[in-house]
């Protein structure tokens, strides 16, 4: 019966992602359209075929590096018609087992103590604030949360303390989106060299494994150029910083401060963005040594977790996206969530309006206009923002544990 209260609230997850499935079949939203661009990138690399600039995909171009096709080789094996339900239910299976792993990594005592109220709570609100985003996720067929999914599990080797699986999923991620640039620094504070070299290896290897496919060197070099070919024209494409919809954390603070009026050239913003980035770095840095030194090795090892998920946390607010990336949001999240009661009154109600304002957009129920003025002012940074002050908050007030924690070798066990 535990089991089954424990998993009551994973089931109500997949459960809304898969009634979610059959409501788009009914309203004939079944696309994936993103899946689709995919699913072509395979079945071309595999028959040693172009990917890029391919006039007849249109708005649909493939934009993601030679490598990242390989991975959806295996959904070939089935038509598109068929694939896109196991790539649905794919996507389920690893939303489940993320929320499964947040809770797991964060704050395992609530499975070691059975707290089966808590579990479940924590997943269902969880589910509320972050459902617009990986139902999005999943109607489109993208690869966000498969992106975040790759760091949640790489989250939970490194705490594991098992570098060669860390550093390879950190590989594997890298040629999806190069978000992942976002750790190699903190990596090198931390001085975790060996996952550094294991990780430049892993990528080498990666890096040269389209070469199986197109058999020449030339060629498979030539596919990666066109790549960042694409992805120059990609970047060319990015909004201006005082245009509506830019989430970044550079554009937010430009339209609503007095900055604003500085922007005068392109060199200026630029200036400006370094600067800001600096100020970033130092705050980063700043939090990785609120109450480090009188911590303990297990305090430490919870720190660099906390540390690791604020940096994903960071992702959507330093590289121009979409709402869509703010999936990334789902660690810290979590993090909150998992300490709520260790908020006061006014920061718990605080926690509420960045939850609101994460995960309250949801088109179907508030209407077009007002759900384009909510994208148009940048609420979702907004409230990612101040679920970041929180944690910093936690951290300085040293309410950053998982209470009644056993060593890191008992976890193990």
């Amino acid at each position: 019966m535990k089991n089954r209260n424990i998993n009551f609230g994973f089931i109500i997850l997949a459960m809304i992602c898969l009634l979610f499935m059959f409501a788009e079949i009914i309203n004939h939203r079944f696309w994936l359209s993103d899946f689709e661009v995919y699913y072509k990138a395979a079945d071309r690399i595999l028959h040693s075929q172009n990917l890029y600039g391919i006039s007849a995909d249109g708005h649909y171009a493939f934009k993601y590096s030679p490598t990242s096709a390989i991975y959806f080789i295996p959904f070939i094996i089935f038509p598109f018609a068929i694939a896109k339900y196991v790539y649905w239910l794919f996507l389920t299976s690893i939303i489940v087992t993320g929320f499964y792993l947040c809770i797991k990594i964060l704050k395992p005592s609530l499975f070691t103590n059975q707290n089966v109220k808590s579990i479940n709570i924590i997943i269902l609100l969880a589910t509320l604030i972050l459902a617009i985003h990986f139902l999005r996720e999943l109607h489109l067929g993208q690869v966000n949360y498969l992106l975040l999914f790759l760091y949640i599990v790489a989250l939970y080797f490194y705490k594991e303390q098992k570098r060669t699986v860390f550093s390879l999923i950190l590989a594997v991620s890298i040629f999806i989106k190069p978000f992942t640039l976002i750790f190699i620094p903190y990596l090198v504070i931390k001085k975790k060299y060996a996952e550094l070299l294991i990780f430049a290896c892993f990528s080498l290897v990666l890096f040269l494994l389209p070469f199986l496919f197109y058999g020449s060197i030339e060629t498979t070099l030539n596919q990666y150029q066109l790549w960042f070919n694409e992805l120059r024209i990609e970047l060319s494409h990015k909004q201006g910083l005082l245009e509506n919809a830019n989430h970044t954390i550079f554009s937010v603070f430009a339209r609503y401060t007095p900055v604003r009026f500085l922007l005068i050239n392109s060199t200026i913003s630029f200036i400006y963005q370094i600067v800001m980035l600096i100020v970033i770095g130092i705050s980063f840095l700043w939090f990785t040594q609120i109450n480090s030194k009188n911590s303990n090795i297990e305090q430490r090892q919870y720190f660099s977790i906390i540390e690791f998920s604020l940096l994903v946390s960071f992702i959507p607010l330093l590289a121009f996206t979409s709402e869509n990336a703010f999936i990334f949001s789902q660690i810290l999240v979590f993090i909150i969530l998992l300490h709520y009661k260790s908020l006061k009154n006014y920061e718990k109600g605080l926690s509420i309006v960045a939850f609101i304002f994460i995960g309250g957009n949801f088109r179907e129920l508030i209407g077009s206009a007002l759900s384009k003025k909510i994208d148009d002012i940048s609420l979702i940074s907004f409230g990612t923002i101040i679920l970041i002050y929180l944690l910093y908050v936690l951290r300085i007030r040293n309410l950053l544990k998982d209470n009644k924690q056993k060593s890191i070798a008992n976890l193990n066990e």
